[in-house]
């Protein structure tokens, strides 16, 4: 996403065409030097990515066949999430879309543009300025979402007084996320994926000679409230796998209760912060090419 917002890699097909031959070429190189099943499993950000949405995902296929279950049945499962990096990429799931949501509204350029304005001391031109502030934003939120979520595993094990872990708490938690970057994800891409869908036909079936102005189509105003039920349908789905998994990592009913008020209130903020930037007017971000 950083580089998505710095880099006019969704403008200039010439720069998407670069990025593209890095990815691959960082790919291929990762696959031979690692192992594809290594590199694949753990490395490779899109097969991450696909592998923790699939723990959400109505259908998934199984021994070369589909099979259809309740979304989210897979988010208490125990080896889903098993390194500190599996929660940071879980983390980065959900901050990115925030942080993406939030710079493409009027509060969040008008944030940019004061920040921009304060940072000139005299040195480096704005645009330049204006790189070092956006980076800046997207690493201290997503310092900050990261430090709430961890922090809330250490005072899940303050509450319960348990011989587990905060870490192995916030491992086995971690998976609930999935649920809320899953509804932020059909939130931020839906309409999109909707508009530009005759575009996508038009190219599948003309891929060397893609229309001059590819047809797209405007979503009708109902689509609004749309997102909005993704990412309230999300959160509740995350607290029911939340619900589950802390009454299969403890015993006692209580304890298993208590555990999961930390994560809940993480999860609480979460979605407020992405409902508050629905509810934002849009706007484009300033200083960008």
């Amino acid at each position: 996403m950083w580089i998505e917002v710095i880099f006019p890699v969704s403008t200039i097909p010439s720069i998407l065409s670069l990025a593209i031959l890095g990815y691959s070429a960082v790919t291929i190189a990762g696959a031979v030097l690692f192992g594809p099943d290594a590199w694949f499993e753990n490395a490779d950000p899109l097969s991450v990515l696909f592998r923790f949405f699939g723990a959400v995902a109505p259908v998934k296929r199984r021994d070369g066949k589909l099979t259809v279950k309740l979304p989210g049945s897979d988010l208490t499962d125990s080896d889903l999430i098993t390194d500190t990096s599996d929660v940071a990429f879980v983390i980065a799931l959900i901050w990115e879309l925030t942080y993406s949501g939030f710079i493409t509204t009027q509060t969040g350029a008008a944030t940019t543009e004061a920040l921009v304005s304060l940072s000139n001391i005299g040195v480096g031109a704005v645009q330049i300025r204006a790189i070092l502030i956006y980076t800046l934003l997207f690493v201290s939120g997503y310092v900050v979402f990261f430090a709430a979520y961890w922090y809330a595993g250490v005072l899940s094990r303050r509450r319960t007084g348990t011989y587990i872990t905060a870490k192995r708490i916030a491992f086995r938690f971690a998976p609930s996320l999935l649920a809320i970057a899953a509804g932020y994800h059909l939130a931020h891409y839906t309409g999109l994926a909707v508009s530009l869908s005759p575009a996508l036909g038009m190219a599948i079936l003309s891929p060397l000679s893609p229309p001059a102005n590819p047809l797209t189509l405007s979503p009708p105003g109902w689509f609004e409230g749309l997102s909005i039920a993704y990412v309230l349908i999300g959160h509740l789905l995350a607290i029911w796998a939340a619900h589950a998994t802390a009454y299969e990592l403890f015993s006692s009913r209580l304890v298993a209760i208590r555990s999961q008020y930390p994560f809940i209130g993480v999860m609480i903020g979460y979605t407020v912060i992405s409902l508050w930037i629905l509810s934002l007017p849009g706007a484009t971000p300033p200083y960008l090419p």
